[in-house]
């Protein structure tokens, strides 16, 4: 894993490693070893300048080792350094492009870790336990919105996926919406033909889309790859010749990680099939709980409670 990369450098207690890397030869990978034996890999255009600034946070760093690469291909590179060195069992202090939580989170606190694992490996189990955010200022902020929504065409049947979904994907949904888990109402981006009716959102990114496109309800999921490729093989063609409409797409959000795939698939009642399978619950259970863990819902103030109320009632 480690090809192309210089020997690891000893830099504890150094302020600089400018003497260790010449000018115009400082754009690359690096890897940082931790004393307590983590690792955090990444990119920069000059390592010198990225070390010191990883100094101010980190105060127990150990050693580098430098890889240098172009400027085009950073980004690229990076991902799939992130990925190899994660699937060799790595500890990364990373958090973009890992798919992996490290230590204790917040949401621990309120999922307990043998509660996560009971989650995960019965996917029949699903815990509603807790009670309702009472937040009034939220709920009239976006009353209007809901109201709107539920005007629309095809708006019931959309509500009767998002409860499915949320009782089939969302850790413990009543104790962590908003703080972990957000649903937007009628979001104000759309695109050419589509309206956008509501997106479930966990940490930084979108998990589930409902949407209608040409006057088809479009449904788009965010999951892990590794149960889906584990249970239909790396083309995933058993789990595509079941359900005809069902496309993967490449489209990727960082906060994910690289064990991250999107698969869209049309209707209503496709969509309700789709979410009935073993594997697809698996891959949506362990890709939420991953970014729950990762931290707390950055659009909690988009999180429409009207259309709460509807999609988790049981």
């Amino acid at each position: 894993m480690m090809d192309g990369f210089s020997q690891p450098h000893h830099v504890k207690g150094r302020a600089s490693i400018a003497d260790l890397f010449s000018l115009g030869k400082r754009c690359g990978l690096y890897i940082l070893q931790f004393s307590d034996g983590e690792i955090y890999a990444g990119q920069a255009l000059d390592v010198t300048r990225r070390y010191v600034q990883h100094r101010k946070v980190h105060c127990d760093i150990e050693k580098i080792r430098f890889k240098r690469v172009a400027k085009k291909t950073l980004n690229e590179e990076e991902r799939t350094l992130i990925w190899m060195l994660e699937h060799e069992g790595y500890r990364l202090r990373n958090i973009t492009f890992t798919s992996i939580p490290r230590g204790e989170s917040d949401f621990d606190l309120i999922m307990s870790a043998e509660e996560q694992e009971r989650w995960l490996k019965d996917t029949s189990y699903v815990d509603l336990s807790g009670s309702r955010v009472v937040d009034p200022e939220l709920r009239r902020k976006y009353s209007r919105k809901f109201q709107r929504f539920a005007a629309l065409p095809y708006s019931n049947e959309i509500m009767n996926v998002l409860r499915k979904y949320i009782h089939a994907g969302i850790p413990a949904p009543l104790r962590s919406e908003l703080s972990f888990w957000a649903c937007s109402c009628l979001p104000s981006y759309s695109y050419p033909n589509e309206t956008v009716y509501s997106r479930i959102n966990i940490h930084w990114q979108e998990v589930f889309t409902a949407s209608v496109y040409k006057g088809d309800i479009v449904f788009s999921f965010h999951l892990a790859l590794s149960p889906l490729e584990e249970a239909f093989g790396e083309s995933l063609s058993p789990l595509l010749e079941k359900f005809p409409s069902l496309e993967a797409t490449e489209h990727f959000y960082e906060p994910g990680g690289q064990n991250q795939i999107n698969l869209v698939i049309e209707g209503a009642e496709s969509a309700e099939v789709f979410m009935r399978q073993k594997e697809i619950v698996s891959a949506m259970r362990l890709f939420n709980l991953r970014l729950m863990k990762k931290g707390a819902c950055a659009y909690s103030r988009y999180h429409c409670m009207d259309l709460a109320d509807r999609i988790t009632r049981i």
